[in-house]
């Protein structure tokens, strides 16, 4: 696939499809290029279906080139509004499966941005879009932007299982106003996405959250139970604070604070997203099956997601 992509490098990629949601990526995509003085390439996928003979004549190549030519007009009137802003733009439309074609056009970019559906869609669904799919295989950070201000996102309900899970004590939702909060697990991504948070909190002129959630599990005994969670969070507080150590050596002056609530991380982070104004997150590399690669917590957020989700690949897997 990698002749199809005509054009030079571009700094962001953004998906569009002409749908609301590709819009707002477009919008979100273009702000960033204008403050930070940016490129962006629009790409889109086209397919023409597949009609078997018997059941009707088979598509003509001059109504094939047709789909091409409108997808690409529709490319290049977001560009020329792109260039009319200041920002240096190009588009491009190609053939082919939509995520399979923005995964490649990844390798170009430093940052990809894509829309996502509305909330209100089946959870089996949401991991089948496009979304989906480029943020588990993305060379680059992903960043997913969701529909803003309509009626699905205004009144939809709290993350499944969020009061049976969230404890007393636990920070507010409104805590995470104007915070860009980094999704820490005890694994090998956490330095990648913690710096990549750090960056995005910089640029933004917002504090920095290092979340993470240690997990409250069922013992047979309640004194067992409590001798492991003890365990359990004494091991996610000093994680945190080796991530918290080496973030602030990197980026000295940042204001950074360290948030360790007990609870599912899915359910946690994505209550999260309703008042902050990113979470950074990690996915598992790009070998195997999507909803592996995802993982289940960055997949379960994406899905629930009322913020921008930057999703950041884990280098060491590829």
């Amino acid at each position: 696939m990698n002749s199809l992509f005509t054009l030079p490098p571009a700094d962001i990629l953004v998906g569009v499809d002409g749908s609301d949601n590709g819009r707002e990526a477009f919008a979100t995509a273009m702000a960033i290029a204008k403050e930070h003085h940016c490129s962006i390439r629009v790409v889109g996928a086209y397919s023409v279906p597949v009609i078997p003979r018997r059941h009707a004549p088979t598509i003509s190549d001059d109504r094939h080139r047709s789909i091409g030519r409108t997808t690409q007009e529709m490319l290049e009137e977001h560009a020329a509004e792109a260039r009319r802003a200041g920002v240096d733009a190009s588009a491009q439309a190609i053939e082919g499966d939509a995520g399979e074609v923005l995964t490649e056009a990844s390798r170009y970019s430093q940052l990809a941005v894509v829309g996502k559906r509305g909330r209100n869609r089946l959870a089996s669904r949401l991991l089948g879009t496009v979304s989906g799919d480029l943020a588990a295989r993305a060379y680059c950070p992903v960043l997913v932007v969701p529909l803003r201000n309509t009626d699905t996102d205004e009144q939809s309900p709290a993350p499944a299982g969020l009061e049976a899970s969230t404890p007393t004590g636990q920070r507010s939702e409104s805590d995470f106003i104007h915070e860009v909060i980094a999704g820490i697990d005890v694994d090998t991504s956490a330095i990648t996405v913690a710096d990549t948070a750090a960056r995005a909190a910089e640029l933004s002129g917002h504090r920095l959250v290092l979340l993470s959630a240690v997990p409250t599990e069922a013992s047979p005994s309640g004194q067992r139970r409590t001798d492991d969670q003890a365990t359990a969070h004494a091991r996610h507080a000093d994680h945190l604070e080796e991530v918290a150590a080496e973030v602030t050596r990197r980026h000295t002056g940042l204001a950074v604070r360290r948030h360790l609530p007990e609870g599912s991380a899915a359910t946690v982070l994505s209550e999260a997203t309703r008042t902050a104004a990113l979470v950074v997150l990690g996915s598992r590399g790009r070998g195997g099956l999507t909803s592996l690669l995802l993982g289940s917590v960055s997949r379960s957020v994406l899905n629930q997601m009322a913020a921008p989700v930057l999703i950041v690949p884990n280098t060491t897997a590829q």
